[in-house]
């Protein structure tokens, strides 16, 4: 019965949707666009642990989220798990690959289209209540477009 009244507890506390971030960010420079056979680096900037506690039928639950993993389909038929990821910063030496999660794209989508990166988070939900406890699973998904480019230098003498 315990573990009936926490399934409709869960549906309050809320697991927040992955943020796609690509580091360096392609917005920002002059062609914006990620570039064919650079290192990108992926992360989720959305909280990892998400806790509510609630009452319900004159029970208290306290409800833990904890984000597992992000699987990425990065848009060109590769998909990335990542348990740990690394945010991206301007002291990052360029062409440095991420340690934790990273890809580098072989193809450029441009100029017919975007690839769309489809990021899906997995979570595991603790519950406890009056001594019972478990766990229920949650997923979470979101997308983005990204251009992906080719460059090629010209030598002029």
């Amino acid at each position: 019965m315990v573990e009936q009244v926490v399934r409709r507890v869960d549906v309050s506390l809320v697991l927040p949707d992955p943020t796609i971030r690509v580091g360096p960010d392609p917005s920002v420079n002059e062609w914006n666009m990620a570039v064919v056979g650079y290192p990108l680096w992926l992360w989720s900037d959305s909280p990892a642990v998400v806790s509510r506690t609630a009452s319900r039928d004159g029970l208290s639950f306290t409800l833990t989220g904890r984000r597992t993993q992000v699987q990425f389909d990065m848009g060109d038929g590769t998909t990335l798990t990542c348990s740990e990821m690394t945010p991206f910063d301007s002291s990052v030496e360029p062409a440095t690959p991420s340690p934790t999660c990273g890809h580098v794209y072989e193809t450029a989508s441009l100029p017919e289209g975007l690839y769309t990166i489809r990021a899906t988070s997995t979570w595991s939900v603790t519950w406890s209540s009056l001594g019972f406890s478990g766990v229920l699973p949650g997923q979470t998904t979101t997308t983005r477009t990204l251009p992906v480019g080719e460059l090629q230098s010209v030598l002029r003498r």
